[in-house]
């Protein structure tokens, strides 16, 4: 079984050098059997998620890597298809026990929120836009401002990545 990269919210020049890295190792990711494909020392390990979660941060400015994505995509369905749901299982796996950590001490997981909430976006981002956990999570959300950048606030509709505006109570 594979560790969870160590996958920080980068700076939206940091997505544009994960996409310019990643992408070109796109079709060797899907057809490998790792979920977590590595790159670089300096960038987090090549998944789906973290390249749909890159381009939508980046937004128009990806424009040139959504196109080859999307032809990647095209050409490898089911492999896609199949890495997805993989990922989708770890993803909603770190988001519940992110949140298990949260209920344990709720001010140190308020804290790291901004960081962990990036699991609970890539899972909308590669089609589960509702999650078991959303209950529990609406019941101790307080809403605010956009937790990452402003500049990639207008990349995330608030009404469908909800819970990406504010944090968690204390």
């Amino acid at each position: 079984m594979c560790a969870a990269p160590a996958f920080f919210i980068m700076p939206t020049q940091k997505d544009n050098f994960y996409l310019s890295t990643g992408i070109p190792q796109l079709e060797n990711y899907l057809l490998s059997k790792e979920l977590y494909y590595p790159l670089s020392l300096e960038l987090p390990q090549l998944t789906l998620g973290g390249v749909l979660l890159s381009l939508a941060r980046m937004g128009t400015q990806a424009a040139k890597f959504a196109a080859e994505v999307d032809l990647i995509h095209s050409k490898w369905r089911s492999a896609w298809d199949a890495k997805s749901s993989r990922e989708c299982r770890a993803r909603s796996d770190l988001w519940i026990n992110y949140l298990a950590e949260y209920r344990s001490d709720p001010k140190s997981g308020a804290r790291l929120y901004s960081q962990n909430v990036r699991y609970r976006a890539m899972l909308s981002l590669l089609g589960k836009t509702e999650d078991g956990s959303d209950a529990f999570l609406k019941s101790v959300f307080k809403e605010g401002r956009f937790v990452w950048e402003d500049e990639c606030a207008p990349n995330f509709p608030r009404e469908t990545f909800w819970y990406l505006y504010g944090t968690l109570k204390e």
